[in-house]
């Protein structure tokens, strides 16, 4: 069975949209999305969609705005985000791989923090360590 990288993209965005513009959709090297792309045959860039074991695994490059809790924002996003997928796709959600890779305030700050959420645990995998918000 095959999943529509459309469907998932369409369900990504509805979810991102009820964060009022606190979280934001990218690509890998931190530029801004608006949406997905109008040619279904060119990805978007800001996920990757893979179905492993039944479950729906998804991996979303993410931007959040400066002065949000990035971990309580990518918590309640993987929380959304697997409630909404059996609704949307009929399949549960499986690993969702959250990497931010910026920051923004009055222009993006690069950069790489990485959560995960298989379902049960929910921890951040990687951390730049580095508030570049605050040296700019």
């Amino acid at each position: 069975m095959e999943i529509d990288r459309r469907v998932v993209e369409s369900l990504c965005g509805r979810v991102i949209d009820t964060f009022d513009g606190r979280l934001l959709i990218s690509d890998p090297k931190g530029r801004l999305r608006r949406g997905a792309e109008k040619n279904p045959e060119e990805g978007s860039g800001f996920l990757r969609a893979r179905l492993k074991d039944g479950k729906l695994n998804i991996k979303l490059f993410l931007i959040f705005r400066f002065g949000s809790s990035v971990r309580e924002l990518a918590q309640t996003f993987a929380q959304r985000l697997r409630e909404e997928t059996p609704r949307a796709t009929g399949m549960e959600a499986g690993l969702i791989q959250m990497v931010f890779v910026g920051t923004l305030s009055e222009r993006v700050s690069k950069r790489k923090i990485v959560f995960l959420d298989d379902g049960e645990a929910f921890r951040e995998i990687e951390a730049d360590g580095e508030d570049d918000a605050r040296n700019a």
